[in-house]
């Protein structure tokens, strides 16, 4: 249903934590205090472990008691994603979510020097119809020396670079089916009020 943007929702971003995440995954970050960090490297390093926990729902392997090619054998991707259109306006317009419904999904900027930052959108899924809950949207500022891991199935907005350009290293487990990444566009959804432009919601950036 079309609607006038001034009656759709709008959400302020909140400075992103490891508490105001956990619902949603884990804060890729180095630990104020880690007193199981060790010394590496011939004593040149320190290595923080077990920092996010990173899920693979698919089984080992598919065969005549797993036949689903949905649930076919997936491999860890590591790919870079590089976000070079850093979005300049105040506000930003919701037109999809997307999830990853066997896997968590990881992003850690690279080089990041904590002058450019990036904003994530999540939801919740509806109870009963499977689809993002709007009244459950959320956003969380991070700036680019955070990493974030999704859980998997959590309902997400692609990557909401601000201020400067970012490259993240990510990782996810794929297999090739449809699945591996699940688009919900609001402008397809009947019970959901949409701009003319397709918008379901807005995000205050600045």
């Amino acid at each position: 249903m079309t609607t006038s943007t001034t009656e759709l929702r709008t959400i302020t971003p909140v400075d992103i934590t490891n508490e105001n995440f956990k619902e949603w995954g884990q804060v890729v970050r180095l630990p104020d205090a880690d007193p199981n960090a060790v010394q590496v490297n011939q004593g040149t390093a320190q290595k923080f472990s077990h920092l996010a926990e990173f899920i693979n729902l698919r089984p080992a392997h598919t065969d005549s008691a797993n036949p689903n090619p949905t649930l076919a054998t997936a491999k860890a991707n590591i790919a870079i994603f590089k976000c070079y259109k850093p979005v300049e306006a105040k506000t930003f317009g919701i037109r999809l979510l997307e999830r990853h419904s066997y896997s968590s999904q990881m992003f850690m900027p690279m080089g990041g020097d904590g002058n450019g930052s990036y904003v994530i959108v999540t939801a919740r899924n509806k109870v009963g119809e499977d689809t993002p809950d709007l009244e459950t949207l959320q956003a969380f500022r991070c700036n680019n020396t955070l990493g974030i891991n999704y859980k998997p199935n959590v309902w997400h907005h692609p990557m909401i670079v601000i201020e400067k350009p970012v490259q993240f290293m990510t990782i996810t487990y794929e297999s090739g089916a449809p699945e591996d990444c699940q688009e919900h566009w609001f402008k397809d959804d009947s019970k959901v009020n949409v701009s003319e432009e397709g918008h379901a919601a807005f995000v205050q950036l600045f």
